[in-house]
């Protein structure tokens, strides 16, 4: 079993945790119908890891939970976030 230990950042519009990593969890707050969270690796032009896309009806949050060891991000995890915050637990 790998152990390692877990830190948290927030991201908004682009930013990114620049180093190799594993998503474990997110917290993501959104605009209803606008709201979007696309998490990369590598950069803007990198392979779509994680997406996510606001429901219509109502202003939100939800909590995301990663199973097993969490998603592998080889360069660094890149998001580009649209009308959302997006906290990320990665480690």
């Amino acid at each position: 079993m790998m152990q390692t230990d877990v830190k948290a950042a927030t991201l908004a519009d682009t930013g990114s945790i620049g180093i190799p990593t594993r998503l474990k969890g997110l917290v993501i707050s959104y605009t209803a119908g606008t709201g979007s969270v696309i998490l990369k690796d590598g950069g803007s032009g990198g392979t779509t890891r994680f997406s996510f896309t606001a429901p219509a009806t109502t202003d939100g949050a939800i909590n995301v939970l990663i199973p097993g060891e969490g998603i592998r991000f080889d360069t660094s995890i890149y998001g580009a976030i649209t009308d959302a915050t997006v906290t990320v637990f990665y480690g």
